[in-house]
């Protein structure tokens, strides 16, 4: 079914993500070309710390049998800029993965982004946008870039953590997130002081500050749409029981 069949803000279960990469550049951008540019020229004077890398944007997302499938296109990330800016009417998705790392002692631990950033002041768990480095053989490697964005932002290799065998999702109108929850054997407070030594070294300097969070209201009110529903999923149900499974509600 296509993806935006699945009802909005509510957390699903997932077995794979499955995007195949067309070199050929996305149909919307290659329309939007003009505008794309003219909206980049604008934020360049208002936030010109912003880096125009190569990221990945999505057409023709579907959910079969437990797998998201899709195409995927090379875009700068100016393109996705203006996509957040606008929210056309055109098959156009942000998919990205977001690694939910758990500590020993129960608590949930995210980031908040610094104010050089595109999200500046916002609360979510180590993720970012698919990029160029996670397409493998024309495939892209959600879970790879999971692992990549988690180790860039924190410092902690997740590899050797251990995940939950369950992926889980959510979306809302054409954005989608895919969560994988791992758990690592250290308690919130030696994590933290792990990240916080990586945060100040890094010279980037993207993420202001490590938020434990041990009860839903721990996030704060800068947390995204997205990682307050998997934040109230997780501490309402810590096992899988999302209410909502392919053809119906149960």
């Amino acid at each position: 079914m296509p993806l935006s069949n699945i009802p909005e803000n509510r957390v699903f279960g997932l077995d794979a993500v499955r995007l195949r990469v067309d070199p050929a550049e996305h149909p919307w951008q290659s329309a939007e070309r003009d505008a794309i540019a003219a909206h980049w020229a604008r934020e360049q004077v208002e936030r010109p710390f912003l880096f125009n890398g190569t990221i990945l944007i999505h057409r023709g997302l579907r959910l079969e049998h437990g797998v998201i499938t899709g195409t995927s296109h090379l875009a700068p990330y100016a393109a996705l800029l203006h996509w957040i800016k606008t929210q056309p009417d055109a098959d156009v998705w942000h998919l990205f993965g977001s690694a939910v790392m758990l500590s020993s002692d129960g608590a949930m631990l995210l980031i908040r982004m610094a104010a050089r950033t595109a999200n500046a002041g916002k609360v979510y768990a180590a993720s970012g946008s698919l990029d160029e480095s996670d397409v493998e053989g024309g495939l892209v490697n959600v879970e790879g870039g999971m692992l990549r964005e988690a180790l860039e932002e924190t410092g902690l290799d997740l590899s050797r953590s251990r995940p939950d065998p369950q992926l889980l999702a959510w979306r809302q109108g054409r954005r989608v997130s895919v969560f994988r929850r791992f758990h690592l054997d250290e308690p919130a407070s030696e994590l933290a002081r792990r990240m916080r030594a990586h945060i100040k070294a890094d010279p980037q300097q993207e993420i202001e500050d490590v938020v434990i969070v041990r009860n839903p209201g721990d996030a704060g009110p800068t947390v995204t749409p997205y990682m307050r529903a998997f934040i109230d999923f997780h501490f309402a149900a810590p096992g899988f029981d999302t209410g909502w499974q392919q053809g119906g509600m149960g």
